[in-house]
């Protein structure tokens, strides 16, 4: 039987992990609100970008961008921004789970999944499972610049 004062560190150590796992639960829970924040903030930005370009699609013009133009998809690329690390819950496999679907659901059309991967985590897993991963950045921290994100990816992605 455990003596009283092993005891006692034990009680000290779960007590211990507690100050630190509630720290960490409020570092979390402020870096949540400041992302959430940021996103709202964007938010009329990108209605109004939605919007016009909505309207460019939809206008009679004479002159059609090839890019608004319809045709045959044979190529599907898509930019998947994971964490570098794993402390998000269920938000890396959650997002995983859905563009694994979203490309079986392309592949079975015959259409090729090109991935451009922002974050560790995202590059592991679809490298592990044989995903098409063209562009990849890590490391990016909590502020990155716009630069510093899209720069290695549309210079790898240009390359195709």
């Amino acid at each position: 039987m455990a003596g009283a004062k092993e005891i006692r560190s034990k009680i000290a150590s779960v007590q211990n992990t507690q100050k630190i796992t509630k720290a960490m639960e409020m570092v979390a829970a402020s870096k949540m609100r400041k992302s959430q924040e940021r996103m709202a903030a964007s938010r009329p930005y990108a209605d109004t970008m939605r919007k016009v370009i909505g309207h460019l699609a939809n206008g009679n013009l004479e002159y059609k961008h090839p890019y608004l133009e319809e045709r045959d998809v044979k190529r599907v690329g898509y930019l998947v921004v994971s964490t570098d690390r794993g402390l998000c819950g269920g938000l890396n496999i959650n997002l995983f789970k859905k563009l694994l679907a979203e490309m079986k659901a392309w592949s079975d059309k015959g259409v090729q999944c090109d991935l451009a991967m922002i974050g560790s985590k995202g590059v592991s897993f679809f490298n592990s499972v044989g995903g098409n991963v063209v562009a990849q950045v890590t490391g990016m921290g909590d502020n990155p610049s716009l630069s510093e994100l899209i720069g290695p990816v549309k210079s790898d992605v240009a390359g195709l």
